[in-house]
């Protein structure tokens, strides 16, 4: 086993850092498909494009839903397995995350196709939005496998011990997307079918650059025949350990559909144009936050396999106070200046109007998630991801979706982006009670383990 490989030496913040930057710089570089849309759509081809776009917000986190799934569950039993000395188990977790993320999003593709008109229906589509909307949702649907694939290949490469290779797996497709915008939007004026294009072109790049890696042996993933099958017990694991992931997603493209749903109803297309905005921004706030947390979760996987419970707790503490402080810094740049940051999707009078107060609204208590994210991902590494799914059901459903109605009629169109903070703060107090009890059980752990290596060594002695 190389060093690269081995998380149970050295420095622990220095095996954060070196996880966490390319992490981080990984997640935004996916999210910048999206974002870089909107910015260009919104700036060369107006508000109604731009809310197109929010209208087809919730089919991005459709396709990233299952990726996320298959990625984080299959590189979490990855880790998990390499931890036990267990390779070929290991390799088993690619491959069948590999088939697992091919079925699951060619049938996606297919349901987004035959059921576009319904989808888009669901999704809040106006009268004013509906063809630019269809345009997009079309073209985009197409790069339901490549996305899935990219985010797998990705999550896989960077346990293996290669973080900045793996970013360079989205890198490339995100360059490849940012360039396309410029010429297919600004350049050859196609608004938002060049938007779609570009994505998909991008998301093609990324999922050939990541084939290359792992089928051509440049990571610790040994591909051989005999491993190319789908293993049923390993494959439940995966969709047992990524199931977190998949529901945050799903969660958050529902979330988009009930906030579209309700601006359109208190605010029209421009309502919808800010939380298109304030979405965007909302990747930036948080993304180190989860670059962090994907980068100590291989550590945590594979030092909790092992058995080094100490070593476990202070990976997730300092990642915790890392996290903390780091979305703090963004956040208050979004709370000095969210109209200057507004302006980068556009300077209509009224989406500054609107927008400022919401931001500040919206990312009230933001740096808290900073521990909310970290203490969702240390639950999945470990193999608990009932916890994981617990916390992200109430922070994305039983709590946010009640708000999101029940405020409004307290604070009008405000109410609807004070939800997303109270929803937070909810979601911080249960994850700081799961933290605490799953830490008391590891403690006793190790105190069992101190106890019988004491015994061992009274029994050499005799």
């Amino acid at each position: 086993m190389s060093n690269n490989s081995d998380f149970s030496q050295g420095n622990i913040f220095s095996l954060i850092l070196k996880f966490s930057i390319p992490a981080a710089a990984s997640l935004l570089i996916a999210a910048l498909y999206n974002i870089v849309d909107r910015i260009f759509v919104g700036n060369f081809s107006g508000n109604t494009a731009l809310a197109a776009l929010s209208i087809c917000f919730p089919l991005s986190f459709l396709m990233i839903a299952f990726g996320l799934m298959c990625s984080a569950g299959g590189s979490t039993l990855f880790t998990l397995f390499r931890g036990k000395q267990e390779e070929k188990k290991a390799n088993s977790a690619f491959s069948s995350a590999f088939i697992l993320i091919l079925i699951f999003e060619l049938f996606l593709t297919i349901i987004l196709l035959l059921f576009s008109d319904t989808f888009l229906t669901i999704f809040g589509v106006t009268e004013t939005t509906y063809d630019l909307a269809m345009q997009y949702y079309k073209i985009v649907s197409f790069g339901c496998v490549f996305q899935g694939l990219t985010l797998v290949y990705c999550d896989f490469v960077r346990v293996c011990g290669k973080p900045i290779t793996g970013m360079m797996v989205t890198g490339i497709g995100a360059i490849t997307n940012i360039i396309l915008d410029a010429l297919f939007v600004a350049g050859f004026n196609w608004g938002v079918k060049g938007a779609a294009l570009a994505t998909v072109i991008g998301q093609i790049i990324s999922a050939l650059y990541g084939t290359y890696l792992l089928f051509g042996n440049k990571t610790l993933v040994k591909i051989s025949r005999a491993i190319i099958k789908l293993d049923k017990n390993i494959s439940i694991k995966i969709i047992k350990c990524g199931f977190a992931f998949w529901i945050a997603q799903i969660a958050m493209g529902f979330i988009s559909l009930v906030y579209n749903s309700q601006l359109g109803k208190y605010g029209g297309d421009i309502a919808i144009s800010v939380y298109a905005v304030i979405a965007s921004i909302m990747t930036f706030v948080i993304m180190p936050a989860s670059g962090i947390s994907q980068g100590i979760q291989p550590l945590i996987g594979y030092n909790y396999s092992a058995g080094n419970g100490n070593r476990v707790k202070r990976i997730f503490w300092l990642g915790t106070v890392l996290s903390v402080a780091i979305t703090t810094l963004i956040w208050g740049i979004t709370e000095l200046w969210p109209d200057m940051i507004i302006r980068m999707f556009g300077g209509e009078p009224k989406l500054l109007q609107i927008g400022v107060s919401a931001l500040r609204m919206n990312f009230m208590i933001a740096p808290v998630l900073g521990f909310v994210m970290l203490a969702t991902t240390f639950f999945q590494s470990i193999g608990k991801p009932a916890q994981s799914s617990i916390i992200t059901l109430v922070r994305q459903v039983a709590a946010l979706i009640p708000l999101i109605y029940i405020l409004p009629y307290y604070f009008q169109m405000q109410g609807i982006f004070l939800a997303q903070p109270v929803s937070d703060f909810i979601a911080t107090v249960l994850s700081i009670i799961f933290i605490i009890k799953e830490f008391k059980e590891i403690k006793e752990i190790e105190e069992i383990k101190e106890i019988e290596e004491i015994k061992e060594l009274e029994e050499i002695k005799e």
